[in-house]
């Protein structure tokens, strides 16, 4: 064959090809794009104003009260020998001083209750999620990460640029009756995200670290033996797991099961109703094994994952005076 020919032969061979693979590529791209899409419009689907405002009162409250009993003005006095400060801290020498702290934790209280009660909530909310971080970053430069506040911050973060002042707040007293939208579903699916992904990175974290063996060796035997040492007294809760090697495995296999299987939530909001008290039941277990505090992770989980405006409709049914939109499909699974 003539080499013109040849060539002529093989350029149609290609654009044929082309041609061919242009409905297979077309449709690999639109099979990538689903799960991007379906996230999208689950994400932003709307969502009642009065979810929202529950997440607010009920994370702002933590807050506040957490600010109100938390060990700062101690830490402030803290000698620099003992500093050990951690992220935006580190550009410090030595802890915030005493009225600087006193400062801070008055104006983050302050901004924190007119948050709870939905006072110029725009500006009081940031403002006392912005005075309220270096309190709580002081709690982890002594040398040890605390994390019992990281969460309730974190949860916040999505709400601060929201309407959540729009309901059950002295802001909405001045304002029309807010209705479901777009604005108000996603600073509380993201506040989910982020609950879910806290409990799910954490059993992940166990698996990478220690594989198989967390479940299956003694290891969660002997981290309650060393507990109950170091307490004054022998704890007997400790011990009544620890000296059961079957029970120690069943908490330890229970316990990665909940955290890697918290993102099902997600996926179906009625498995709320098993998946949280299943992590309250495990806060409370810590709390009573090993005297370790984490009730206002538990309680964050608590405020994010129940649908508090569909219980208050179950035992007082919306009058004429407000209705609730139509709930997403994504919300009735």
């Amino acid at each position: 064959m003539p080499r013109a020919e040849r060539g002529a032969v093989d350029s149609d061979r290609r654009r044929d090809s082309r041609w061919a693979t242009l409905p297979l590529r077309g449709a690999w791209h639109r099979v990538g794009r689903l799960p991007s899409a379906r996230v999208e419009r689950w994400l932003f689907a709307p969502g009642d104003p009065r979810r929202l405002a529950a997440v607010r009162i009920g994370l702002c409250g933590l807050l506040a009260v957490r600010l109100a009993g938390g060990p700062y003005p101690e830490l402030a006095i803290q000698p620099p020998a003992l500093f050990r400060p951690i992220s935006f801290l580190r550009l410090l020498d030595r802890m915030p001083s005493p009225e600087v702290v006193a400062a801070l934790q008055a104006l983050a209280l302050g901004a924190a209750v007119l948050a709870t009660v939905g006072l110029l909530t725009r500006v009081t909310l940031p403002l006392a999620w912005l005075a309220a971080l270096p309190l709580v970053a002081m709690t982890s430069s002594l040398g040890k990460v605390v994390h019992n506040d990281v969460l309730l911050l974190l949860c916040l973060v999505p709400l601060l640029p929201s309407r959540a002042g729009a309901a059950w707040s002295l802001d909405a007293r001045l304002r029309p009756v807010a209705v479901r939208g777009t604005a108000y579903g996603w600073p509380v699916r993201t506040a989910m995200v982020v609950v879910a992904g806290a409990y799910f990175f954490s059993g992940l974290g166990k698996l990478l670290h220690a594989g198989p063996a967390w479940v299956l060796s003694d290891n969660v035997r002997w981290v309650l033996y060393a507990s109950s040492d170091t307490q004054p007294d022998p704890n007997p809760f400790a011990l009544f797991v620890a000296d059961r090697p079957v029970l120690a495995h069943l908490v330890a296999a229970a316990t990665l099961a909940v955290e890697l299987g918290f993102p099902l939530v997600l996926w179906r909001p009625r498995l709320a109703w098993l998946l949280v008290p299943a992590a309250l039941a495990m806060h409370a277990g810590i709390g009573l094994a090993m005297r370790l505090d984490y009730s206002v992770m538990a309680a964050t989980v608590l405020v994010v994952l129940v649908d508090w405006p569909a219980l208050v409709d179950r035992f007082h049914p919306p009058g004429q005076g407000e209705v609730p939109g139509p709930v997403p499909a994504e919300e009735r699974r």
